[in-house]
């Protein structure tokens, strides 16, 4: 990029369109009288065992059981609430939990009397949606991770139990304490059972136990036991010293004050490293003030944590060194949260650390926005049809806690390995397909929704010391393939992550041979190997300033430092302004494996498929400073930030007309849309995580009026399930095909997440695109977060036209017309 602009605002209409429709009742054909005794039956099955049970930790025995809905029905939360019943969770398979403080059911007991007409009065349709009542089970309530390790005869277990949350803090600070106090009853001398970290949130309801295996038998029959599990342990890279001398180098000098800081939360870091002494602004160790349980204060004796905070300060740290230059652009904040054996402290909940952690370095410490998290549960794989993670979930939850402070977190995807390969060649001969498999998806907490999760990328280099070795072989050894290693989307409802990705590194495979058997004999050399991996800084600092490593944990903070420079730039922009600027700015790398490839030979339905593992992979793309930072004269980007649309309703904006130039040179043409907003999640919903969602549409050669008119004319339609498609239809019926902007990915796939981006290539024969301005429209729709919790959604927007060729001047052209419209009333 050549010259550098400031960006331009992008033109917004004053009109907003009608309310959405909400969700249409649903009546399904039954026989009622039938139907509703079969469901009175189950009542009485479900409340006959409350009456009988004795519990020895004396909690009160709320009835809590799923309520299995038809797949064709909808029973809304209003409607439980009028039967009598509360809500707790809707599972992805529309079954919903609930749970009634009246155990006789009585409310649920009527309603159904006169659904069946058993008695007269209220026909309650709605009840119909209900398919079956059942009670949960124990193993409903056993967590993924023990039930990969079960807990032993002999065994004191360390285990995160979780509780329904009714949504009445009292009430489960109580339930905790009863728990906690017939635990500590029931230890003895040989198992020293207890209660030793608690966290009550919005809607978690977790602690840390110890119990033996009859305890934990116990628990899992209580009704108010949602899951008990495994604690997590983190997943680090290994790293290895790379020795070279600083003799020449010139003092560090720290950066101005009111920079950008990112705080990472890992294993600690050296404080007296002369390349990180002058720029740390803190460290500290969470939650652990006393030194009672890690050793060694906030100083790093793992190293992951070192060269976490090497790349966040400096970005390429190799790059530094070439230039013999280190200038660091951000603060590093470090809150450390293991301990000296690299594990996480089996008395705390990590959520417990990450919550102080965040609210102490975020409240005392106003220019630190970015947080970094390169750590992750390598037992904890999303699956498709899972609900959100409880570590994602709660990095979801400060995030929208902390809006005000607009904090942005960035995590690593994970690293996975080839579990299905029979030999270390498959690495080699089965890349790069095997990305794309179930055991390498993406790990808690790279599942959050708020954060950007970052994928990794190869350098596309061999080995340094052995370069001529035909033995060693790195896997990817193409710049911008997906690192061997890196873990892939989709995400919680089928989100796109990873979101972007950035240089981890890569893998050398050892072809040495057995010359007894003349067979090649693989083994896969440390994640370490000089050229493929990545330079960071040593936390043995005395010995070696610098070491090498591979892995997702190192290309996080390569994005965490982008998001830094983007803050310390616009310091009043919101967080979902950096992550739009950020993930606009991303572009797939020039060179991609042929296998995720799109082809003209290949159907729709290929090259559909091709894009989604392409985004499975790939996310948007690798983000570009410059491209983020700046506008160029063949690079305009157009912004929106911090706007509050009602829920229910949208926003309309203008993208200048293209001038003529733009068609008449050859090259290539770029158009791209991002959206970013920050919504309510709830871990216990399986049917949206989201509790608000947004999406974007693009329209051209069609005057805004008709626009207006084909939305207020699907409003009508009472369909909200297929609102989009009806205005498009209207809108093509009246006015021809070409009027839709088709962006990709579509709008099915983008509107899942909260950070959407669409992009087309525009060709000099395409139609319509030199008609006049194009329409943009933005709409917000309700999922489950009430009126009363969130009546309006912020949001920032970005849209961006280039040119290939530089001597195309849109800049200059699309700011006088710009500046020419009067700006819309916020």
């Amino acid at each position: 990029m050549g010259s550098q602009f400031e960006h331009l605002q992008l033109p917004r209409i004053t009109i907003e369109l009608p309310r959405r429709p909400g969700r249409p009742p649903h009546s399904i054909k039954r026989d009622v009288s039938a139907h509703g005794k079969q469901l009175l039956g189950q009542i009485s099955s479900l409340t006959q065992p409350v009456k009988e049970k004795i519990s020895p930790f004396r909690l009160d025995p709320k009835l809590i059981f799923k309520i299995k809905v038809a797949k064709e029905g909808y029973l809304s939360e209003d409607d439980l609430t009028k039967t009598g019943l509360n809500f707790l969770a809707r599972e992805p398979d529309k079954a919903i939990v609930v749970f009634a403080s009246d155990k006789e059911l009585t409310e649920f007991r009527k309603r159904l009397e006169n659904y069946s007409q058993i008695q007269d009065g209220p026909k309650y349709e709605y009840l119909g949606a209900i398919d079956e009542l059942v009670p949960l089970e124990p193993q409903d309530r056993i967590g993924r991770l023990l039930e990969l390790k079960r807990v032993q005869p002999v065994e004191l277990a360390a285990l995160d139990l979780e509780l329904w949350h009714t949504g009445d803090h009292k009430e489960m600070q109580n339930y905790l304490n009863k728990i906690a106090q017939v635990l500590e009853e029931l230890s003895t001398s040989i198992a020293p059972m207890r209660m030793s970290d608690r966290y009550i949130g919005e809607y978690l309801c977790i602690a840390r136990i110890k119990v033996t295996h009859e305890v934990l038998e116990l628990l899992l029959l209580e009704e108010m036991v949602k899951e008990i599990d495994r604690p997590p342990q983190p997943g680090f890279e290994t790293t290895s010293d790379y020795n070279l001398p600083i003799s020449s180098f010139p003092e560090v000098v720290p950066p101005p004050e009111d920079n950008c800081g990112i705080l990472v939360i890992d294993s600690g870091v050296p404080r007296g490293h002369p390349l990180i002494a002058p720029v740390l602004g803190e460290a500290e160790v969470f939650p652990d003030e006393k030194r009672k349980v890690i050793q060694g204060g906030p100083d790093d004796v793992h190293g992951h944590g070192t060269s976490v905070a090497g790349i966040a300060i400096y970005g390429n740290v190799e790059n530094c060194i070439q230039q013999r230059s280190f200038d660091p652009k951000a603060w590093l904040f470090s809150a450390r949260v293991t301990d000296e054996n690299n594990k996480y402290d089996e008395d705390l909940l990590l959520e417990t650390q990450l919550d102080e952690a965040i609210c102490t370095f975020v409240e005392q410490y106003p220019n630190c926005k970015v947080i970094n998290i390169s750590l992750g549960n390598d037992e904890q794989i999303y699956r498709d049809g899972l609900k959100q993670f409880r570590l994602a979930a709660k990095i979801d939850e400060i995030a929208y806690q902390y809006q005000h402070k607009n904090i942005l977190f960035v995590i690593s995807a994970g690293n996975a390995f080839y579990e299905e390969a029979k030999s270390h060649e498959q690495l080699r001969t089965d890349y790069p397909n095997y990305l794309l498999n179930k055991s390498a998806r993406i790990i808690d907490p790279a599942t959050s929704a708020i954060a950007l999760t970052v994928g990794s990328l190869s350098f596309g280099r061999g080995s340094i010391t052995e370069p001529s070795d035909v033995r060693r072989q790195a896997i990817a050894k193409l710049s911008g393939y997906p690192s061997p290693f890196t873990r892939t989307g989709f995400g919680v409802d089928g989100m796109i992550k990873p979101d972007v990705v950035d240089f981890g590194g890569d893998l050398v495979l050892d072809l040495s041979y057995r010359e007894s058997l003349g067979l090649p004999k693989v083994n896969v050399l440390p994640d370490s190997v000089a050229g493929v991996s990545v330079l960071t800084l040593s936390k043995d600092f005395n010995s070696s300033l610098f070491h090498i490593c591979s892995g997702t944990s190192f290309a996080a903070p390569r994005v965490a430092n982008l998001a830094a420079q983007l803050f310390t730039k616009y310091p009043k922009a919101s967080s979902n302004l950096i992550r739009a600027l950020i993930v606009n700015s991303a572009l797939l790398p020039k060179e991609i494996p042929p296998e995720f490839q799109c082809n003209s030979k290949q159907s729709q339905s290929q090259k559909t498929k091709q894009i989604e593992n392409q985004l499975a992979i790939y996310g948007y793309g690798q983000s570009d400073l410059e491209r983020a930072m700046y506008s160029a004269e063949n690079y305009v980007v157009l912004s929106e930030d911090n706007i509050l649309i009602p829920v229910g309703k949208f926003h309309i904006y203008e993208i200048p007309q293209l001038p003529p130039e733009f068609f008449e040179v050859k090259g290539t043409r770029l158009l791209s849309i991002t959206l970013a907003f920050d919504p309510p999640t709830r871990p216990t919903r399986g049917d949206s995580y989201l509790g608000v969602t947004m999406e974007f549409n693009l329209f051209k050669g069609i005057d805004r009026e008709s626009i207006v008119s084909a939305y207020v004319d699907a409003d009508k339609a009472n369909a909200p399930n297929k609102f989009t498609e009806i205005t498009l239809d209207n809108l093509k019926e009246k006015h021809g095909s070409g009027i839709s902007v088709d962006l990709s990915p579509g709008s099915n796939l983008r509107k899942k997440g909260t950070v959407q981006r669409g992009q087309v290539k525009i060709f000099p024969q395409s139609t319509k695109y030199d008609q006049g301005n194009m329409t943009l429209v933005v709409s917000c729709n309700r999922k489950w977060a009430s009126p009363d919790e969130v009546e309006m959604q912020r949001y920032a927007l970005v849209a961006s036209i280039s040119h290939s060729d530089p001597q195309v001047n849109l800049y200059n052209r699309m700011r006088l017309q710009i500046s020419q419209r009067p700006r819309a009333r916020v």
